[in-house]
């Protein structure tokens, strides 16, 4: 027992001074792509060794056993059919993927036993972001939005001009706000995004603003009450002018001839003139009002 502390010890002491290394090869894997987990500083003669899914020499996590001698891989636990040794004690990947993102720790036994472990990160490309828009219209406040679900870092640009004035970026960027927007901020906005092994840029999207309202309404529902109303009022007024039309030059002198009373001093065609002008005069407030009752504000 105080053998195997001993020479257990030693070679931690051993690897402290001389140590072995591992290298991924690439430096940044790629999903779907090959790596290879390289050993480098092995002193002596490899006779085996063996790599483990995990942190720390754990029977449970063993992937494989490789004995130089035999030239013989054993399989653990944790055994899957993409790893492979290497005769220099490398473990070859031959397609990497997202779920294999983890610690792999390797055991070399040659002149000493020496242990080294890494962190194997799985890096994916950036998509082409896309982004998209919404607006609080009582506030006239923009949120554009770059989605990408891979980026590390995303930048924001303006091709026709300068950004809008108080603008305000969320914290990883991703969510820019145009907390007043006025008519000099429409205009083309473009979002590119990045990682360590990627980049991609998004399309030109156009923020537009067909109608400037000063003073915009809290509720549509008002203005649409107002034109249903007054939409009424003008129809009525419709109705009765041609009411009274058909009367003053149809039934009116009808009667007038039969009773004897006509007065010629009476002029039908000037009545109805001033009725007209008068239905007309309506319906011109009632449009103008209609104008001015509210405004669509549009992405």
């Amino acid at each position: 027992m105080k053998t195997y502390l001993l020479s257990a010890l030693f070679s931690v002491w051993i690897n402290l001074i001389n140590g072995i290394s591992i290298q991924l090869m690439p430096e940044y894997p790629v999903d779907n792509q090959p790596v290879t987990l390289s050993v480098s500083g092995v002193i002596g003669i490899i006779e085996s060794f063996s790599w483990y899914k995990s942190s720390t020499v754990v029977n449970s996590s063993l992937i494989l056993t490789y004995n130089s001698s035999s030239y013989t891989e054993t399989q653990g636990p944790q055994y899957f059919s993409r790893a492979s040794g290497l005769p220099d004690g490398s473990l070859s990947i031959s397609t990497i993927y997202t779920t294999d993102q983890t610690y792999y720790t390797v055991q070399v036994e040659a002149d000493s036993l020496t242990v080294d472990t890494i962190y194997l990160r799985v890096y994916v490309p950036v998509t082409k972001p896309e982004i998209t828009a919404s607006l609080w219209p009582e506030e006239l406040e923009y949120n554009l939005t770059c989605r990408e679900n891979n980026a590390e870092k995303i930048l924001w640009n303006r091709i026709d001009g300068r950004f809008p004035s108080g603008v305000i970026f969320s914290n990883n960027n991703r969510t820019m706000t145009i907390p007043k927007f006025i008519k000099s901020d429409a205009g083309q906005y473009q979002c590119e995004v990045e990682n360590t092994i990627s980049k991609n840029i998004s399309d030109l999207y156009m923020l537009s603003q067909y109608c400037v309202c000063t003073d915009p309404p809290a509720d549509n529902t008002v203005g649409i009450l107002a034109g249903i109303i007054c939409g009424t009022i003008a129809g009525i007024a419709l109705i009765a002018s041609v009411t009274f039309l058909l009367y003053t030059k149809y039934i009116h002198p009808v009667k007038q001839a039969n009773t004897g009373q006509f007065n010629d001093k009476q002029d039908p065609s000037a009545t109805y003139d001033t009725i007209t002008g008068r239905g007309e005069g309506m319906q011109h407030r009632q449009q103008h009002q209609q104008d001015h009752t509210y405004c669509d504000l549009k992405i």
